[in-house]
């Protein structure tokens, strides 16, 4: 081109543009091979870290792929109609692809994105991306990716399994923990946290013996044995605290130095089969208390009459003890026609399966036995009890009650004739003549022969008989006696002769029996006459208590004041139904409360109290004083009131302030007559010394005549003055003032 330029160059100017383009070249050269090296070193490199990648130039066109035609690479280079979407399912814009970020400068590190791929596959990558820069300028994009597709597999993989694995552990029946070394739990399954009641949050990070109230470990304790042993430990224990039986089941799980990290512990609920093995313990040792504590023999034999057990009575009776004859024949202990008997009905048992009862006599003594066939799970008898009871003496018994019992058939009839006569006199509302009556009727039930047994009752001339009754040789009496005088007599009677018994025909039973009944009538007829005399007693009492002057009352800790006589409207002014049912204290005059609180006290103790004087507020406002004597009503051995007479004082009260008034009124005279005398002798005496100074004479003597005169006027004040003393003294000593 230059020599067609110009055909006659400069040789000079050749030869440098020559050299010039030759530098020229060698530079290109060097620096293709420099390219060269450089993307051999990148792939080398993102080979390495087990990436690839794709360089753009700054207008997002593909400057190098070393990945070749991968899917990947398609479709990271592609700008538009990108297939790549985010974990979470979300297309991603293609604006918003890597590269097209990177040369919008952004810089993206190990960003997750998804590719999908034929059929239901997904690929998993990784993408880093960077802008190239020179200067402040962007003049290209690198983007790098990694295939994590597998890693993400095994990420879901592990997460079902997870998943299974926490619905296992959860879902385990079976409470299971997992702690560590040191007895602190990391957490339980759900069945753990419903034993103790508690959310996680509530054990996490808590001791287990801290979550059942214990300051430290169980004294036998399955994580400490596994500590030691570093191998499964098994424990059983009663948990108080829970009130159940735990089987504690710990497993180690070691680090890589062989040393325990954490502790796995199952607990097993054994509650039930503790308490059933406690039964079938109980269960055996009642079996056998009850195997022992008959008197009968009892024997356990095989369908080949073979010993299996026996109790305490049976090692008495063969005089052998109970491993000596177990695995015995019972054909060992009899004479041979003897034990071929016993034999056929061990048999015969043991074919019906139907128990088989005889009584048998051996040694002079009566034996009663019963065989009781015992079926095993299939139905087959497998064991006979053999149950033998010694009836010698019952039988004996049997004989001697059945005599026995004719003879107290004969009782019943009296006691029922005697029953017969105490309904008819505690029925409420009868009369005595109703009882009279009906008693003549009820007592030949008592007899022997009640059909030919007739009775008399006379009480006080009056005379209550049955029908068919006439006087016969075959007669019993017995006299009615009330408070110690006899008033009638009880007659018994039989219309035809009998055989002769202790009293003519009667039985020394029948003399007891109609002596009883006439007691009871006696003592019944002493409760009507008592009866009546409280009647009238009682009659007479509320007579005089409406009619007394004093108040009367009755009163009860829980009900108040039950009764009060009519005397108290005219001593309080209030009438009785006003006071019934109220407290008597809400009637106390406030200054006479801390006395009656004292005699309540003494009341509450069970004693009497008398002359106790109470000011008591009237209806009108003003007062009254009372003089009270009170008695305790005790029951069952507690004071549950009182009874209380009270006497109007109040005139006796203002007479004795009267009085007191009087005699203070004649100590002020007697000390004005002490005053007086005194005055009247001071003023004689200067006038009887005056007179010593005067001529004797009329006058002088007349003075003196005076003087003597007005002295025996203050000697007469002195002597009324001592006797006034006297007379207080005197008042004072008899109470009059």
């Amino acid at each position: 081109m230059l020599k067609d330029a110009d055909p006659a160059p400069d040789p000079q100017a050749w030869e440098r543009l020559k050299a010039g383009i030759d530098a020229l070249l060698a530079e290109n050269r060097d620096l293709t091979a420099r390219s060269v090296r450089v993307e051999l070193e990148r792939d080398a490199l993102l080979a390495a870290v087990g990436r690839q990648g794709i360089v753009y130039d700054a207008d997002g066109g593909v400057v190098a792929c070393p990945c070749g035609e991968s899917r990947i690479a398609r479709s990271l280079s592609r700008m538009r109609d990108a297939p790549l979407r985010y974990p979470d399912g979300r297309p991603v814009r293609p604006e918003d692809l890597p590269g097209h970020r990177a040369l919008r400068g952004e810089t993206l590190e190990s960003c997750r994105f998804v590719i999908p791929d034929s059929g239901d596959e997904e690929i998993h990558i990784t993408v880093s991306a960077s802008p190239i820069m020179i200067g402040e300028t962007i003049t290209g994009a690198v983007v790098t990716w990694q295939d994590v597709t597998g890693e993400e597999q095994t990420r879901r993989r592990l997460a079902e399994v997870n998943t299974l694995l926490e619905g296992l552990f959860e879902s385990l029946g079976d409470i299971v923990g997992i702690q560590l070394p040191d007895h602190t739990i990391l957490r339980y399954n759900r069945a753990g946290y419903e034993m103790l009641g508690m959310t996680p949050e509530d054990v996490k990070g808590r001791k287990c013996y801290e979550l059942i109230g214990r300051p430290g470990p169980c004294s036998v304790c399955a994580t400490d044995l596994v500590l030691a042993s570093k191998k499964q430990e098994v424990v059983e224990k009663f948990v108080p605290e829970l009130g159940r039986y735990l089987e504690c089941r710990s497993s180690p799980i070691l680090d890589e130095k062989g040393e325990v990290a954490l502790i796995v512990e199952q607990l097993y609920d054994i509650t039930d089969r503790k308490r059933a093995e406690e039964e079938r313990r109980e269960s055996e040792a009642t079996a056998r208390a009850l195997l022992d504590a008959p008197e009968e023999t009892i024997v356990l034999l095989d369908a080949e009459g073979r010993i299996i057990d026996v109790n305490e009575t049976a090692t008495r009776w063969f005089a052998l003890s109970r491993e000596d004859l177990i695995g015995m024949n019972m054909s060992e202990f009899f004479p041979p026609d003897v034990a071929e008997t016993y034999a056929a009905r061990l048999r015969e048992v043991a074919g019906t399966g139907r128990a088989a009862r005889f009584e048998d006599t051996w040694e002079g003594r009566l034996y009663d036995a019963v065989l009781y066939p015992v079926g095993n799970a299939n139905g087959a008898v497998a064991r006979i009890a053999v149950i033998t009871r010694d009836i010698t003496d019952v039988k004996r018994a049997e004989d001697a009650l059945r005599k026995r019992t004719q003879d107290l058939n004969k009782r019943i009839g009296e006691l029922s004739a005697l029953y017969e006569i105490s309904r008819i006199i505690e029925r409420p509302g009868i009369t005595l003549d109703g009882i009279l009556r009906e008693a003549v009727q009820v007592l030949p039930s008592g007899w022997q022969y009640p059909e030919d047994t007739v009775a008399r009752i006379t009480v006080r001339g009056r005379e209550y008989r049955a029908e068919r009754f006439r006087e016969t040789p075959w007669r019993q009496a017995s006299p009615i006696v009330v408070n110690a005088e006899t008033v009638g007599m009880v007659v018994v009677c039989y219309l035809r002769e009998r055989p002769r018994e202790d009293e003519g025909p009667f039985l020394a039973e029948e003399r007891s029996l109609i002596d009883t009944i006439a007691g009871r009538l006696g003592r019944m007829m002493e409760r009507f006459q008592a009866r009546e005399s409280l009647e009238k007693s009682e009659s007479q009492f509320r007579e005089i208590t409406q009619q007394s002057f004093d108040m009367i009352y009755t009163c009860y800790h829980e009900g108040g004041i039950a009764y009060i006589s009519p005397a108290v409207m005219r001593i309080l002014g209030y009438t009785p139904d006003e006071l019934i049912g109220r407290k008597c204290r809400d009637y106390v005059a406030p200054s006479s409360l801390p006395v009656w609180e004292e005699g309540r006290k003494r009341i509450a103790r069970g004693e009497p109290v008398e002359g106790l004087e109470i000011v008591f507020r009237r209806k009108d406002g003003s007062v009254a004083f009372l003089e009270l004597n009170e008695s305790p009503i005790v029951r069952d051995r507690s004071v549950i009131g009182v009874h209380v007479v009270g006497r109007d004082i109040t005139e006796r009260k203002q007479n004795e302030q009267l009085r007191q008034q009087a005699f203070e009124q004649i100590e002020r005279n007697i000390e004005q007559f002490a005053i007086l005398g005194d005055h009247i002798r001071q003023p004689l005496q200067v006038i009887l010394g005056m007179t010593e100074l005067l001529e004797e004479g009329t006058a002088v003597e007349k003075i003196r005549e005076q003087v003597e005169r007005i002295n025996s006027y203050v000697r007469e004040l002195d002597r009324g003055w001592i006797e006034s003393r006297q007379v207080r003294e005197y008042l004072r000593k008899h109470e009059l003032a």
